[in-house]
Order: structure tokens, then C-alpha cells, then sequence
């Protein structure tokens, strides 16, 4: 009986203080990782002035101007909006720093030291970190659920007001915007007997505006390919001459006349072109001289590509059309009005912020094609989320792996392993987990969606944030916090314990690791954008390797483009942008938080009991039930408020005549004004402007450059 009352009390003293020691280790690892990328941050910025060459920099690092930078740029938030999706991001951070910064100062302090005051005591079940929490308030203190109610009602009237006021400045900021000029509409799905410029003018004659110009589609893909393999064909050109380049640098050339003779056939990189047509040639591997090749080809594709280009209009009609009006009211009454008495038929109608924001290949796809992709792209992702369920919750259960320990016999030598490597068990790996998952589902969920056959990119990307924010809200939040408060539960319910107070105490538990998780992205996130690893990589050890020529080195320089889509929700679930529509749909996805907080706190009113069994909070979660309604009214309001603005002008504002504004530019498929380009590094010896004009001459269409670069005499490229 000693011995087995001993065991009993080493698990228990094991078991307390487990969640605690999870949280110092998450910190703890956080923390010096971000201490880290800071430091290192601060040495290496100077060096490497191409990546860092936003970061800020202030002249003067006294008190007052310190606080002039926080009164201007996050309280009064005085920034000029040159890029609306990047200036909004940083308001939205702006907007989740005036939620959460004063809220923790208030509110935290207030609940923390009223939950741990004569509190419930490790024999009750609650120990470590949840000794701070909801679990620990005792039996019969019940009286202290009114003021986790009042915060709550403050906290939510607070929020809603910030974004009610967000919305109202966005909407303003968004008519001042240079999208209230934009007077071309591309409709899809034109029905038969519409075809024609004169049929399809008699039809949208009613509309307040003349049509200046209508530009059937047509199925370019012919030319498409051409533009792509001419790109190829240029990109191995320049990697060739950036290598012939290289080895005249090293082997001491400086004369300009030389370089006719240098280097020489037989020394330069050769291309073995088979002949299929003539077997004998096949079978002797015919060189031929690579720069030679790819020039002969480059001039043939690009001849073929001119003679495609004067017939453009001989190639086969796609049922859509770009409509330019000579008033942008015109635009915006088509695409709010329903045109054909058929269902589907010229539908979507949308405006493209510009040529760049249509995809051209998915213009030709009929209302019943993408209604079919639609529904299997659905499908696919509903599938692959729910397939993600199973790794989730694995993560959840790891998080509270020592409850886990307890209630399942061939998981008890986790209960003797040492707190620190438990601590980094429960708190740092479960995060990592999780975090690796999300990258591999974000990039099944774009190229499903972008699959579903829409033809404005920015309107994929806003497609891509909805299914993404519920998709980490539904696996993040409420997946884990399931799994990990059932890991605790299990244990006492086969004890017979009473279900509502084992509810009540243990489901709270799960917020150990949400603490866990938001240290672990907010500090990584911070650091990584400081430091930008990606890129500082790819400079030191990437680019060296891969990068052949000048064009390479700026691609990889410039980066990738952010996608909002799946970079905004991150941001938004911690706290639970592109047409330019990121930050309002953000905004609302905070009131998915707002029903979830509302749904915890009535569950949790509702399963609060004294040391008599008897319900205690009734009071409590019928005020909580009647405040969910009120926020049922208010997101209705807020819908009918905003949502007409947030995605056409009023007729109200003074939108500037097609007189006024600059010429609609022709939304031209790319592959018709598509033209490569050749970037050479430039040399001291003149290699290169020889070299230039040389190319210049004989491939017309090509533009040929050498003044994005520079190479030394050992051969080495430096951006400019």
C-alpha cells in the first residue's frame, strides 16, 4: 500500500506544474531564438543594403521622438496609402495592437490574480500554469464569474466599436482610391447570338454611357506557347552568354577586338542537336555552337510569333469580351445588373484592376464548366481539410501529453522523463507541427482554387483567405482545443467523476497551448520578418550556386510577392489583404473570435458547479445568451452598412468622365505584347557593348541590355 501510495504521489508531483513547464520552455526556446534574429539582424544590415533597404531608420532616438512615432504611426496611424493591400495590413496590425494591448493591460491582471487567490489546490486536479486560469476559481467563490462576465461584455463592445470605426475609415479611404475610375468590365459566358460587336451594343444601350470599345477574346493559346518557349529560349541564351561572358573575364581578355575570336568553337559549351529527319545525322551528334543555336532559334520562334500576331484576328472567338464605357457609373450599374433572362449567361462581371489581374486561361470557361470545377474543387478541399484533422489533434493530444500519460497504462514512462525534455515535449513541438502542416495545406489550397476556373487574380486571393482563415480557425482552434481538453477529461471520467465539473475544470486546460502557439508565431514571425532568412539564404548560399545570369540574381533579389490570401488569416486566427478587400474581410473574420468567445463563456457558465453539485452561473450565461443575439444584430447591421460600399461606388460621389480620367488602357492578352529580355553584365573591357549591339541587331524583337549589372576580372556578378 506504501508503495503504491508513493508511486501515486511521484506521478501527481510529476503531473504538477507540467503545463508550467511547458510554457517556460516554449518561451524560453522562442525567446532565444528571437534574440538571435534580432542580433543578427542588427550586425548584418548595413552589409546588405538590397534586402534591408526598407528597414526604417530614425535621426534622432530621444523620448519625444519616440513618442511622436507612436502617436503618428500606430495611434493616429498619419501614413501616406501608396499600396492600399500593404498600408491596410499595417492598419490591421494596428487594429489588433488597440484590441489586445489594452485589454491584457486590464484584464489580465484582474483575472489572473482572482483566479489564483484561494483557488482550488493541487488535490483538486489543478496545478502548474493552470493554477492562473478559469479551472481554479473554487467551488463556492462562484461570485467571481460576474466579473469574468462584465470584462467579457466590455471586451466585446470594445471590439465591435473598433470594427465598426475600421470599416467606416476604409470605406472612405476606398472611395478616394483610383479604382473609382475603372471603366472596362470583362464578361464571360456571351450567349451565340450575342456574338457580334453590333448585337452586344444594342443590348447594353440602356446602360447611363456610351461603349467606346468592345474586344471580343480569342483563343491566343498557339501564340501562348510561342511566347513561352521564346522566354525559354531567351533565359538560355543570356545563361550562355553570361558564361562566355565569364570565361573571357578569367582568362584575361581586354581588348575589344578579341572577343570575335574568343572563346573559340571547339572551347565554347555546345548544344548536340539530333536530327530525327536524318538518321545518319542522329547518329553523328551534329554540334553546333550554343549561342548560335539558341540566336537561330530565338529569331525563328519570333518570326513565327510576328506573323501570328498580324493575323490575330483570324483566331477563334472566345465568348467573352472586355467592355470599356465612357463613364465608370456605366461599369459599375453592369456588373450589379442582371442582363440575360438565362441563367449563367454573361456572368461573372467584373472589373480587372488591370491586365495583370486577369488569367487568361481561364477566361473561356463556361458558367456549367466552372460550376463543375467549382464543386470538385469544394470537394477536394473539404477532403484534404478534413484529412488534416487526424495530425491536428495527434498535436493537441502531444500537447497535453502527461494528462494523456495518466489515463492510458502504456504511456506512463512519459510521466518519468525529465521536466525539461517534457516541457519541450508539450510545448514546443506540438506548435512546430502544426505550423508545418499549415505550409503543405497552403499550397494544395491555391492550386485547387485557382482551378475552380476564376478569372481575376484578386479574386482568387480572396477566395483563398476565406477557405484558409476557417480552415486554420476550425484546425487550430477548435480541433485542438478538443483534443487537448479531452486528453485531460479522460482520466477522471473513468474515476466516475461528475461530467459537468470535469468539463469545467479540464476544458480550460486546452488555452496552455494556444499560449504556447501565439509565442511561438508571434516571436518567430517578428523576427523572420526582420531578418527575412528566405532571402538573406538565397543571397549567401543559393545564389551563388543556381543563379546563372543577371536575371536570375533580381529574381531572387526582388522575392516573392506576399500572398495575402494566405498571409493575412494567420494574423487574423491569432486573433480568433488583392482586390484591395483583404482588410474588411478581415475585420469580419474577427467577429468569428467574437462567436466563439461568446459560445465558450455560456458552455463554460452553464457547467460551472458548487461543491453541492448544484448549477451556480445561470445568471451569468443567460446575460451571455442575450449578448450573443445582440452580436447577431450588430454583424447584421455592419452587413448592411458596408457591404454595398466595400465593393462598388455610390452614384453619390463625383466620379471623374472618361474626359477627365487618363485613356482605358486595352486589356491585350499578354502573348500579343509579350517581349523577352536579355540582361548581360557589364564589363570594364567592353566586351558587353560589343556583345549588345551585335544581338540588338539580329534579333529585333529582343530587348537586349547590359545595365542591370556588372562582372569583375575573376568573373563575379554584382547586381546594380
Amino acid at each position: 500500500m506504501d508503495d503504491t501510495f508513493e508511486r501515486s504521489f511521484s506521478k501527481a508531483k510529476q503531473l504538477y506544474g507540467a503545463s508550467l513547464s511547458s510554457f517556460i520552455a516554449s518561451i524560453s526556446l522562442s525567446v532565444i531564438m528571437f534574440l538571435l534574429e534580432v542580433i543578427l539582424f542588427l550586425t548584418i544590415r548595413t552589409r546588405f543594403p538590397d534586402i534591408y533597404n526598407n528597414a526604417p531608420s530614425y535621426t534622432r532616438n530621444t523620448i519625444t521622438s519616440w513618442k511622436e512615432h507612436i502617436t503618428t504611426d500606430i495611434l493616429r496611424f498619419d501614413c501616406e496609402i501608396k499600396h492600399f493591400d500593404r498600408y491596410f495590413f499595417r492598419r490591421y496590425l494596428r487594429s489588433l495592437l488597440l484590441i489586445f494591448i489594452p485589454a491584457s493591460i486590464l484584464i489580465t491582471p484582474i483575472l489572473v490574480s482572482l483566479n489564483y487567490t484561494n483557488g482550488k489546490n493541487a488535490e483538486s486536479g489543478v496545478s502548474g500554469l493552470d493554477t492562473l486560469g478559469w479551472s481554479n476559481v473554487g467551488l463556492d467563490q462562484a461570485d467571481r464569474y460576474w466579473v469574468h462576465l462584465v470584462l467579457s461584455l466590455l471586451f466585446t463592445a470594445y471590439v465591435c466599436w473598433i470594427i465598426w470605426n475600421e470599416l467606416a475609415f476604409y470605406v472612405a479611404a476606398r472611395q478616394r482610391s483610383p479604382n473609382i475610375t475603372l471603366r472596362t468590365v470583362l464578361i464571360d459566358s456571351i450567349p451565340e447570338n450575342w456574338m457580334s460587336e453590333k448585337t452586344l451594343a444594342s443590348q447594353l444601350q440602356v446602360f447611363p454611357a456610351d461603349i467606346t470599345t468592345i474586344y471580343f477574346n480569342r483563343d491566343y493559346s498557339a501564340i501562348s506557347k510561342l511566347a513561352a518557349k521564346r522566354k525559354r529560349l531567351a533565359e538560355a541564351l543570356e545563361t550562355a552568354e553570361t558564361a562566355n561572358m565569364r570565361k573571357a573575364c578569367r582568362a584575361g581578355v581586354e581588348k575589344r577586338s578579341k572577343w570575335s575570336s574568343f572563346p573559340k568553337v571547339s572551347r565554347r559549351m555546345c548544344y548536340q542537336l539530333r536530327n530525327v529527319m536524318n538518321i545518319l545525322t542522329w547518329l553523328g551528334h551534329e554540334k553546333v555552337d550554343t549561342t548560335m543555336f539558341y540566336r537561330e532559334e530565338l529569331r525563328k520562334t519570333g518570326e513565327k510569333m510576328q506573323a501570328y500576331r498580324t493575323k490575330r484576328d483570324e483566331f477563334p472567338l472566345l465568348r467573352s469580351a472586355f467592355i470599356t464605357f465612357s463613364s465608370p457609373i456605366a461599369a459599375q450599374i453592369v456588373c450589379q445588373t442582371v442582363i440575360h433572362t438565362n441563367s449563367g449567361y454573361m456572368t461573372p462581371r467584373t472589373l480587372p484592376l488591370s491586365v495583370d489581374d486577369v488569367i487568361w486561361s481561364n477566361i473561356n470557361i463556361s458558367w456549367s464548366n466552372r460550376t463543375v470545377r467549382t464543386v470538385l474543387s469544394n470537394v477536394l478541399i473539404g477532403v484534404t481539410a478534413t484529412a488534416c484533422v487526424v495530425p491536428v489533434a495527434l498535436a493537441g493530444l502531444l500537447s497535453q501529453i502527461i494528462y494523456m500519460s495518466q489515463a492510458v497504462s502504456w504511456l506512463g514512462w512519459i510521466s518519468e522523463l525529465p521536466e525539461s525534455l517534457l516541457g519541450l515535449l508539450q510545448g514546443v513541438l506540438p506548435p512546430i507541427l502544426v505550423a508545418i502542416l499549415m505550409k503543405t495545406f497552403v499550397t494544395v489550397l491555391d492550386y485547387l482554387v485557382r482551378k475552380q476556373g476564376i478569372p481575376i487574380r484578386s479574386h482568387v486571393d480572396l477566395k483563398i483567405q476565406d477557405y484558409y482563415f476557417y480552415f486554420l480557425f476550425i484546425q487550430v482552434t477548435l480541433v485542438v482545443s478538443l483534443s487537448a481538453g479531452l486528453t485531460a477529461i479522460a482520466n477522471e471520467i473513468a474515476g466516475g467523476a461528475p461530467l459537468p465539473a470535469t468539463l469545467a475544470k479540464n476544458l480550460p486546460k486546452a488555452s496552455n497551448y494556444f499560449i504556447s502557439y501565439i509565442v511561438l508565431q508571434g516571436l518567430s514571425i517578428s523576427a523572420n520578418s526582420l531578418l527575412r532568412v528566405d532571402r538573406l539564404f538565397g543571397k549567401l548560399f543559393l545564389s551563388p550556386i543556381l543563379d546563372k545570369s543577371v536575371t536570375q540574381m533580381m529574381i531572387r533579389r526582388k522575392g516573392e510577392e506576399i500572398q495575402w490570401g494566405t498571409f493575412v488569416p494567420t494574423f487574423t486566427n491569432l486573433s480568433c489583404i488583392g482586390r484591395r478587400l483583404f482588410y474588411p474581410k478581415a475585420l469580419k473574420h474577427l467577429l468569428v473570435g467574437l462567436y466563439l468567445m461568446q459560445a465558450c463563456l455560456l458552455a463554460l457558465f452553464l457547467l460551472v458547479r458548487d461543491s453541492q453539485g448544484n448549477a451556480r452561473c445561470i445568471g451569468q450565461a443567460c446575460v451571455m445568451l442575450f449578448t450573443t443575439g445582440l452580436i447577431v444584430v450588430y454583424h447584421r447591421l455592419l452587413r448592411r452598412a458596408f457591404d454595398p460600399l466595400l465593393t462598388f461606388f455610390p452614384t453619390a460621389l463625383e466620379i471623374p468622365s472618361a474626359e477627365d480620367t487618363a485613356p482605358s488602357v486595352p486589356f491585350l492578352h499578354k502573348a500579343l505584347t509579350s517581349a523577352p529580355i536579355i540582361r548581360i553584365p557589364s564589363d570594364n573591357c567592353g566586351i558587353s557593348s560589343t556583345r549588345v549591339s551585335q544581338l540588338r541587331e539580329e534579333l529585333k524583337d529582343v530587348t537586349i541590355t547590359d545595365t542591370d549589372a556588372t562582372i569583375t576580372k575573376s568573373g563575379k556578378m554584382c547586381l546594380r
